[in-house]
């Protein structure tokens, strides 16, 4: 564990535009890509993001809560998507892997090409809303991030559908708001209360993901 916290430090402390940029690419194909064999992935890859972004204003001893936190909800979000497909492969719908594998080139262009377009509108307005808008107290890096966050699960939130895709949107809004307001309370409660917020709500999350599949009762 003190290795783990030693590297987050280390990576705390170097620069933040590839953290940045990660943030941003990730968010982006959650948006774009709505598939959760890919976007659990990336949901991950943005918690150690978010985690080492707050460790430049807490303890990296707190700060790691949140990608440990993420990575639980991810895990459970992923066992939840694998039975609403088998749910869906068991009534002869498609299923995601099935998406990735065949998927429709009549429609996918023009979806992918939209989302590609309305994402890159969502960037460009968290970079102006940086600068025109900062968040009091907080440093301009965890401010850009904390609206890229805000903007695009307010974009997934707004154009999805399904229940899991809904649900990412909502966690990327909770980690949007952790970046705007830890650095005004910086203080483990805060920290350990958003951390369990995020649990809460990825198991709601997970148990909308089965109903919404019609998976509840499948065994």
């Amino acid at each position: 564990m003190s290795q783990l916290l030693e590297l987050f430090d280390r990576l705390a402390q170097a620069a933040v535009a590839p953290l940045l940029v990660l943030l941003a690419v990730s968010a982006g194909l959650v948006v774009v890509v709505r598939n959760w064999r890919l976007a659990l992935p990336m949901m991950v890859l943005q918690y150690v993001a978010v985690g080492i972004l707050l460790a430049r204003v807490i303890e990296p001893s707190v700060a790691v809560i949140k990608p440990l936190a993420g990575a639980v909800v991810c895990f459970a979000l992923s066992i939840a998507a694998q039975r609403g497909d088998l749910a869906r492969a068991e009534r002869g719908e498609s299923i995601a892997r099935e998406r990735l594998a065949r998927p429709n080139w009549h429609r996918l262009p023009a979806q992918l090409l939209l989302r590609a377009i309305v994402a890159i509108l969502v960037l460009t307005a968290a970079f102006g809303a940086t600068v025109r808008f900062p968040l009091p107290g907080a440093v301009r890096e965890l401010g850009l991030g904390a609206y890229i966050l805000i903007g695009f699960g307010l974009l997934i939130v707004a154009t999805a559908y399904e229940a899991l895709n809904v649900g990412l949107g909502l966690l990327m809004l909770l980690s949007g708001f952790e970046l705007a307001y830890t650095p005004l309370e910086p203080s483990i409660a805060v920290s350990v209360l958003l951390g369990l917020t995020t649990l809460l709500l990825g198991a709601a999350i997970s148990y909308l993901t089965l109903a919404d599949a019609g998976a509840t009762g499948f065994a």
